[in-house]
């Protein structure tokens, strides 16, 4: 293939953007909100599962309350109405009062008993309230930090996609003057490298993978004429002589 020698040299100017957009595109899908939300994330489950656990311990607790107090309300009431007889002189028999007072004393233990038991459950759901509460606060901070993480990432995405409008535009003034077939095969190898398609011949060597160009072939060259297309033997881009080429 044959091209003007100053057609070549903008597919410079089309490599290095190309070269911008591939480091857009790879900013873009390495964005740093995106690591720090994974981790934020991350920490958001483990305090919803101890939330979860929290919730459930109040519950369990709460449900003991619930039924020592289904059996200590009874108990009391039949402790007051005892005591009540037994102060109000209405018991004549002595067996009778034995009876009362034997079961007062046994009513007194099973209260304080079940009383007992029910602090000790209360502490318990005051325990897991408490629990519940500070997870749940921390949660939500991290809930705001996330929404102002997204906020960021939201923000610097459309930074990068104005970016990249920005040079597909400039990208689209270079190749509607440059032949349709350079830029066609510019195009074939910069999808084939997965970066551009062109490189500058400097110093002797690639400019895109660096092989150093052996005298042979820099005669070889050096003999073409400069409208030639070259290309390299290493990567296949197209390489563009200049002042600095060395040949």
């Amino acid at each position: 293939m044959r091209a003007d020698p100053s057609a070549q040299r903008r597919l410079l100017d089309l490599a290095h953007i190309d070269t911008e957009l591939v480091q857009l595109r790879h900013a873009g899908e390495h964005l740093p909100e995106n690591q720090q939300l994974s981790a934020l994330q991350t920490k958001r489950l483990a305090l919803s599962e101890r939330i979860t656990e929290a919730e459930t311990r109040r519950g369990d607790a709460q449900a003991e309350v619930d039924r020592v107090e289904k059996d200590l309300n009874p108990a009391k009431e039949r402790l007051a109405r005892n005591e009540k007889r037994v102060h109000s002189g209405e018991i004549n028999s002595e067996r009778a009062l034995k009876g009362i007072t034997d079961e007062i004393e046994h009513l007194k233990g099973r209260v304080s008993d079940l009383e007992d038991i029910e602090l000790e459950a209360m502490d318990r759901v005051d325990a897991a309230a408490r629990e519940h509460g500070e997870f749940t606060a921390q949660r939500t901070e991290i809930e705001n930090q996330m929404r102002a993480l997204l906020t960021q990432r939201d923000d610097a995405k459309a930074g990068l996609q104005t970016k990249r409008d920005q040079l597909q535009r400039e990208r689209g003034e270079i190749t509607d003057v440059l032949p349709e077939d350079l830029v066609k095969l510019y195009d074939h190898v910069a999808e084939h490298t997965g970066n551009t398609g062109a490189a500058e011949l400097r110093a002797k060597r690639c400019g895109g993978c660096g092989l150093e160009i052996d005298s042979a072939e820099l005669h070889r060259i050096a003999a073409e004429g400069v409208d030639v297309v070259l290309r390299c033997d290493e990567c296949g881009r197209i390489l563009v002589r200049t002042s600095q080429s060395g040949v």
